[in-house]
């Protein structure tokens, strides 16, 4: 059987979205739908790692027959601290079911607090956890599946949940959006993400590099973007007078995509003449930026006819909307912007 021939395509679920969770639950319930076709069941949980939010934390993709405090102990107190997921996370790759963990691992899982507490007074009285990873290892979530009966899973269930662990492990990747926008913009591109409380989490497989590494520079750019949710580029000057470009994307549940890429100055322009024209574009006049910027109003002349002529304009309103068109907003090295467009 090709389960994945019965289920939308991952690339084209959510391709709006960076992190986009309501195009991963529609994934995760056609999925479900057809798993539990094959085997019923009478409550399950799949539960994805929020991968960005620097803790255990899980959150529900998909459920039934699980009460939301039961929920709540799967994708929380249970991954935290119980030994049983500890094992299922680390040293078991299938799906084990109670009666496994207690004949093959020595755990009488029945009578640890998850059982007793959790599990049984909802009914169950057999389940079984598959911890699920990608091709490369990262660990993306977990499948939770109980029956009111002991005797309902048999053996050959175990090896029909074991079938569609790849395409669960990839449905439960949050970042997996987020990825794919990255190896768009082609190797050299590095990347993070940042949650809304300002932590920053590496995206797997891709280097932060050096100007997304932890810097003064990184903690400005959250504070500044942190709040909206527009799309942001930005031109970025490292100390060696490179130019890079800094992109910044919100995603679903307040988690923000930031890229990097070094690129040649736009229209050819310098450093400075990029802050001569971000001034322009707001206003100034040419003694008000050489005020500014601390030069003389002499060099603010010469530096607005070398750019109107780089950028093959005839007025200040030109450029100005030039500017805007082409996303050349300059970012303040390492003392963040001097003019913030979000607050």
């Amino acid at each position: 059987m090709q389960i994945e021939a019965v289920l939308p395509s991952m690339a084209s679920v959510g391709s709006n979205s960076l992190v986009d969770r309501d195009g991963v639950r529609t994934l995760a319930g056609a999925a479900i739908r057809t798993l539990r076709d094959l085997i019923p069941w009478d409550g399950y949980l799949l539960s994805a790692w929020d991968a960005v939010s620097g803790t255990h934390r899980h959150v529900t993709l998909a459920s039934e027959g699980y009460p939301p405090d039961v929920q709540t102990h799967m994708n929380d107190a249970f991954v935290k601290t119980d030994a049983t997921f500890a094992l299922l996370h680390t040293r078991a790759p299938g799906a084990l079911r109670w009666r496994d963990l207690e004949r093959d691992w020595n755990i009488p899982f029945s009578r640890t607090f998850t059982a007793e507490e959790i599990l049984i007074p909802s009914g169950f009285q057999e389940g079984t956890t598959m911890c699920l990873r990608l091709p490369d290892g990262r660990y993306t979530g977990a499948l939770h599946i109980s029956w009111e009966s002991p005797s309902k899973p048999r053996d050959e269930v175990r090896s029909t949940i074991e079938a569609f662990h790849p395409l669960l492990a990839g449905v439960c990747d949050l970042l997996r959006a987020a990825q794919l926008n990255v190896e768009r913009m082609g190797p050299d591109a590095h990347a993070v993400v940042i949650a809304r409380d300002g932590r920053v989490s590496d995206l797997p497989g891709r280097s932060a590099g050096p100007v997304l590494s932890e810097s003064r520079f990184l903690r400005t750019l959250l504070a500044r973007h942190v709040r909206t949710t527009d799309r942001r580029r930005y031109l970025w000057a490292d100390e060696d007078g490179g130019c890079h470009r800094i992109d910044v994307a919100p995603c679903r549940g307040q988690v923000w995509l930031v890229t990097e890429r070094s690129i040649p100055w736009p229209f050819g322009l310098s450093r400075r003449e990029l802050e001569v024209l971000q001034l322009i574009t707001e206003g100034y006049s040419n003694p008000d930026i050489a005020g500014q910027l601390r030069i003389s109003p002499r060099t603010v002349s010469t530096h607005v006819e070398h750019i109107l002529k780089k950028m093959d304009c005839q007025s200040r309103a030109q450029l100005a909307a030039l500017m805007v068109r082409a996303d050349l907003l300059l970012l303040d090295h390492l003392g963040g912007l001097r003019n913030d467009p979000i607050a």
